[in-house]
């Protein structure tokens, strides 16, 4: 008879265990998810305030420390990508095309394709870096590629 509730009490342990398992799984998926979606916002809000030329959003979403790539293998920095003028930024027009978010704690690896207007459109390869910051996720490096 105790045997039989020592067996019961064990299942009963490891019920509990994997509920607790999947529980957290769960929770862990759907954060990973809103953090994805907030990336995937972040290129959205970066070429709406880059066509707006909205000099006081890219300076929220784009790190200080920030390094990017032109199309022609120069180094960028932060004042080299907020558009100086009137007049909409170089991607005026561009839309995001499909896109894949990978995470690795704080930091996020944005790549997908940028789909630019115009009448002869040319879709970009984009890779971004992000990281999550105290002020939210911010882009700190960026590759784009002329397909």
């Amino acid at each position: 008879m105790s045997s039989t509730r020592s067996i019961i009490s064990a299942v009963s342990v490891f019920m509990i265990l994997f509920a607790g398992v999947d529980l957290a799984q769960e929770l862990a998926g759907k954060s990973s998810s809103k953090s994805e979606d907030q990336v995937t916002q972040l290129e959205r809000d970066w070429l709406a305030a880059d066509a707006r030329n909205d000099a006081d959003a890219l300076r929220r979403l784009i790190s200080d420390d920030f390094m990017g790539s032109s199309f022609n293998g120069g180094l960028l920095n932060k004042g080299d990508i907020i558009p100086e003028g009137p007049g909409p930024g170089g991607f005026a027009g561009a839309t995001p095309g499909e896109t894949n978010v990978r995470l690795f704690g704080d930091t996020a690896v944005l790549m997908g394709i940028i789909n630019t207007g115009g009448p002869q459109p040319k879709p970009i390869h984009v890779t971004l870096v992000c990281q999550k910051k105290s002020q939210g996720w911010q882009i700190i490096a960026a590759q784009l590629t002329h397909m």
